[in-house]
């Protein structure tokens, strides 16, 4: 029964199927289905497909007949698009140099000083850092290095190409993925299937402005506050 059971889980993966999916067809452990599958990698057409499912199945949700709940899912909204609006349109330079530098404080690898790592999950702050090493810190294009760090089942080479046009690094100057093979996380395999990505730059100069601003940064805080 169990080897009935393993081959249409594994028919159903290679049709695109998420592991939510599988699970409610085939009424076997998702533990048991996660390893059945987790060998077989998605094409990117399947991967943006569970990802459009996930918006959709959010977007009924938020849509449900219940009354205080969209109330307040409409109160979020006006106070989140009037602060949207607290921000300018267009940047200027001494902003993003600000911006770029409080976000590598808080989510870049601050301990090396002779290299710059600055990896997320998000392509809204990719775009924004590449911005931040393009246009305020001149990085020279050659010097810039993309890694990306993704469960070994899924399909690492759309997901490099994926962030390749994220961030506009050309995929030649991307170093050997670095694949998540950790137990403790076999549950999160569907949730992030274009992994996370890292910026690369192996540069002294850049790395110690970028920490001097940083310590300009820190100065605003109040001493012993």
């Amino acid at each position: 029964m169990k080897s009935i059971e393993r081959k249409k889980a594994r028919y159903l993966r290679k049709q695109g199927r998420s592991l939510r999916e599988i699970t409610h067809s085939i009424h076997c452990a998702k533990s048991s289905i996660s390893k059945w599958i987790c060998d077989i990698p998605l094409s990117v057409k399947q991967i943006l497909r569970l990802k459009s499912n996930q918006d959709k199945g959010r977007a009924k949700a938020a849509q449900h007949p219940n009354g205080p709940k969209k109330k307040w899912e409409k109160i979020r909204n006006d106070i989140r698009n009037t602060a949207k609006r607290d921000i300018p349109k267009s940047y200027s330079h001494k902003l993003l140099k600000n911006v770029g530098a409080a976000l590598y404080w808080a989510e870049g690898y601050n301990a090396s000083r002779n290299s710059i790592i600055f990896a997320n999950t998000d392509p809204r702050m990719i775009r924004l850092m590449m911005l931040f090493f393009r246009q305020v810190c001149k990085v020279p294009e050659e010097k810039f290095r993309g890694k990306v760090f993704i469960h070994p089942h899924l399909n690492i080479k759309a997901a490099e190409k994926y962030w390749s046009d994220v961030s506009k690094i050309s995929l030649n100057q991307f170093n050997k993925p670095l694949l998540a093979v950790s137990r403790s996380s076999q549950g999160k395999r569907d949730t992030l299937p274009i992994g996370t990505f890292s910026i690369l730059i192996g540069d002294v100069y850049t790395c110690s402005r970028i920490k001097g601003w940083i310590d300009g940064l820190s100065a605003w805080s109040p001493v012993g506050g």
